[in-house]
Order: structure tokens, then sequence, then C-alpha cells
């Protein structure tokens, strides 16, 4: 329509994948993982009011294995049935780490009741909240040795554990450490959307321990350090279709980073709602459940975002979707113009 205002979009998503997350890590002490991750739990219950209270629905990207209670060992190996990476900065099994317990015994593995908890709070929740899938076991689609073999398997378990559990058929997936790949897979497993890494100048994804690649990571992490120290304003962005599925790049990554005080991550993250505002884009925050557990600063900063959010979105000037909803309404204006250009008709500005 000639002349209608355009209004931001916020998108907040959470991961939730506990101790997965650092399994590529050579060393790591499980007793102090179990001790640090049985303090995560309580963090569910601190942000879920703060969704209410400021009427932001999340879009939760669920590790198929947190969705576990328990595992066993066949012949001393963990989930044989499960395709293995051939990365090549990567000597050991992926699973080394699982300790093929229960819950109980090993909490920083097993999150079952976090999930029930999420689920049975997404389904009694007044908003309109979306579970999406974070593979099974945090494997890196993008790198070359991540066989499309071992992306199918991925999706599937994690796709089977959340329908046979919770009867959720996820319909948006989350990449692991960002990683995009095998978006075909996604495809033809009913995947409409994912989220996209952040747009970066200096992107530090890969593993291999190389100088050249250590030199590029540090350089990426000190631009990205010193651009919360002049609040510059991160990316807001619009979705893109690729191979079939609308991807929704992220804005920023919401929690505790290196010698930057969390003032400066709460500053930064509103500038980049108000810069939502001003160009009518989309500013996709996302965070991970255990940034909560870190630093005690971290659950009032969100606060402090979730309402500049509330207020912009009172005064008109921004909306609050999930990354199923945005997706869902790009395929449904899609599908319109199809079916104008179909018949003859007018097009419209093919961008709005």
């Amino acid at each position: 329509m000639t002349g209608e205002m355009k209004r931001g979009t916020f998108v907040f998503s959470i991961d939730i994948e506990l101790a997965w997350g650092k399994v590529h890590q050579k060393r790591m002490n499980l007793h102090n993982l179990s001790r640090i991750y049985r303090k995560v739990r309580r963090n569910l219950g601190l942000v879920t009011p703060l969704l209410e209270k400021y009427r932001v629905p999340a879009t939760w990207i669920i590790l198929g294995h947190v969705a576990l209670d328990h595992c066993e060992c066949v012949n001393g190996k963990p989930h044989p049935q499960m395709p293995r990476p051939e990365y090549s900065w990567l000597k050991e099994d992926w699973y080394r780490y699982d300790p093929c317990s229960n819950l109980k015994v090993a909490p920083a593995w097993y999150g079952k009741d976090i999930v029930d908890n999420i689920v049975s709070y997404v389904k009694t929740s007044s908003l309109s909240h979306d579970i999406a899938c974070h593979s099974f076991s945090h494997q890196m689609f993008g790198d070359p040795g991540c066989k499309r073999e071992l992306a199918e398997a991925e999706v599937k378990k994690c796709i089977e554990i959340m329908e046979k559990e919770y009867g959720v058929v996820p319909k948006v997936f989350g990449f692991p450490r960002d990683s995009i790949g095998h978006i075909d897979v996604l495809k033809e497993n009913g995947f409409i959307a994912f989220r996209d890494m952040i747009p970066k100048l200096y992107p530090c994804l890969e593993m291999d321990r190389t100088f050249l690649i250590a030199v590029k990571t540090l350089f990426s992490l000190f631009v990205q350090g010193l651009s919360y120290y002049i609040v510059s304003s991160p990316h807001v962005v619009v979705p893109r279709l690729v191979n079939g599925l609308w991807a929704v790049p992220g804005s920023l990554a919401f929690g505790e980073k290196p010698m930057v005080p969390f003032e400066l991550v709460t500053l930064k993250a509103i500038k980049g709602i108000k810069k939502c505002v001003a160009e009518g884009k989309i500013f996709c925050m996302y965070t991970h459940l255990q940034e909560f557990t870190w630093n005690k600063n971290a659950i009032h900063s969100l606060e402090r975002i979730l309402n500049h959010v509330h207020q912009e979105e009172r005064k008109g000037n921004l909306c609050v979707k999930t990354i199923q909803q945005i997706a869902m309404e790009k395929q449904f204006l899609s599908n319109i113009r199809g079916f104008q250009t179909a018949k003859g008709g007018f097009l419209g500005n093919p961008n709005s």
C-alpha cells in the first residue's frame, strides 16, 4: 500500500545445548561441567517470566541429545548407529565425552527435564512460541568433514526424538556454531527456515589448528570486541530464500564477551533495535540458556532489552515474531505473487 509505514521486527531465539556445545574442545573437566550445568536449570524460571511480561515469543532451538534423560553404550561405543564426522581437526571420537549415563548423574549432557519444561511452557503460554531443531549432537554442517549421511542422521534423529516425546515436528533449524551446510537435507525433511549466521567481515568458524586460522580468529575477536566499545550498531537484516528455505540472519549474540562489560552488550542491542525500527528491517538476537549462569547482570540486561522492545511495540514502531512466523508470512506472500503472476495480475514491490 502506498505510504504504508514500515515497522521493524524483533526476533529472539534461545539455543538449548548444554555441554554439547563444547564437545570440540580437547580438554574438559567433566565434574565441573556437571556442577555448572545443574545451575542452568534455574535459568528457565528467570527467562520465561520476562518473555510473558514483555510479550516476546521466542524460537527455542533444541539439541536432540539434550531431550534425552539417559543413553547407553553398545560394546563401549556411544550411539553406534550414528555416523561419525571426518573433521580434519578432530582426532578422537565425536562422542568421546558422552557419559552413557543418565540425567541424575550427568546433567551437563542430558536435559529432558529442561525440554519438558520448555515444551510445557510453550503449549500453555499465551504467546506463539516456536520450537526448532539444533541437530542431534551439535555437528558442524558447513565443515567438509560433515558428510551428507551425517547431516541426514543428525536431522532425522532430532526430529524423531521431538516428535516421539513431545508431538512436536520442528520447521526451523539452528545450525550449531552457525556453520551452514546441507540445506537440501533440511528441505527434504520438511524445514521451511533456518537461522543464518551473523553477517561478518571476518568470520572465524574454522576449527583447524593452523597459524593462519589462529591469527584470523584473534583478529575477528578483536574487531568484534572493539565494536562493543565504540557501540557500533549491529547488523539489521532481511530474510532471503536459500535453496527453498527462508534464511533469517542473526544480528547479535547476547551473552558474556571477553573483556566486554555487560552494559555495552545491552547498549549495542538497544542500538540495533533502534536501527531496525528506523530501517524497517529485522533485529535477530540469540542466546544460550547457560548465558544467564555465568554473569549475574545477564538477566537484568535481558530485561532492559525486552522492555525497550515492548515500548517500541506499544508505539507501533516494532513487531515481535518468531523465525517460523517470518518464514510462513514470506511464503504466503510468495504464493500470492505466484498466483498474481499466473493470472497476469499486478505483482507490487517484490521486496516488501
